[in-house]
């Protein structure tokens, strides 16, 4: 019975050697190729210049040549909006990348609206996996704003109020609003501001600010969706607020 128990316990090293001795070795030559996308999601805004966005890839294998793969492009918004290369890896490299071109001409909608491209790596016949194999691009048209509009919305003694805009750079007053008489209205103009940065100032000269013990009032400088600066009420004397077009 020894030797029996002794005999399993010698068959058992043997296999266990075996075993350890034909583990599979890694061929990072000849081995199958699995690519993976370094992150799963990207978040861009597209100048007015358009944008070529490259996007890394990784492979677990080496080629002496320049090697490309295929890609395909899921739940797009709007594949016009941008034009997508090969997932291409220099040759002795295991980092690639793939790029996409977005075009800001060809990005339709409103300012600011947000759009979604994935893209996939294909797979072929045993020879290339992918792991992590797809990435999402939220991308958005840069909004670009010169032409604004200020709106101003005065107390009763709307006479007290005075407003103007100074170019930060040179210290010149821009705009400058017209003087207004007494009673609660809102006034509108379309400022054009060149880029750079600029400082808004409100005042009273009663010193109380834009309130008259009812009306409380308020201004904004806007162009599309952009809110460059805002203020007014209760500010006393004056009030300042500084901002930048397009920076």
């Amino acid at each position: 019975m020894k030797n029996y128990i002794k005999f399993i316990a010698i068959c058992l090293t043997a296999f266990i050697i075996s075993c350890e001795s034909e583990e599979p070795i890694f061929d990072n030559v000849n081995g199958q190729t699995a690519l993976q996308f370094t992150q799963a999601a990207y978040s861009t805004s597209i100048p007015v210049e358009g944008l070529t966005l490259s996007i890394p890839v990784l492979s677990t294998t080496v080629s002496g040549e320049a090697r490309s793969f295929n890609v395909t492009v899921n739940d797009a918004t709007n594949p016009a909006e941008f034009t997508v290369g090969s997932l291409s890896i220099p040759a002795d490299s295991y980092e690639g990348v793939l790029s996409v071109a977005f075009d800001y001409a060809a990005i339709t909608g409103n300012d600011g609206d947000l759009k979604t491209a994935t893209f996939t790596i294909e797979t072929s016949g045993g020879t290339t996996a992918a792991f992590k194999g797809s990435t999402t691009v939220d991308y958005f048209r840069e909004i670009v704003c010169n032409d604004t509009t200020f709106t101003i919305n005065t107390d009763f003694y709307a006479g007290e109020t005075g407003f103007s805009i100074t170019d930060d750079a040179t210290g010149n007053v821009v705009y400058t609003m017209p003087a207004l008489g007494n009673g609660v209205q809102t006034i509108t103009a379309d400022i054009f501001l060149a880029d750079g940065c600029y400082t808004a100032t409100i005042t009273d000269s009663y010193g109380d600010g834009q309130l008259d013990g009812t009306v409380t009032g308020n201004y904004t400088i806007t162009c599309s969706i952009i809110t460059f600066a805002s203020g007014g009420g209760a500010f006393g004397a004056s009030q300042s607020r500084s901002f930048c077009v397009n920076q």
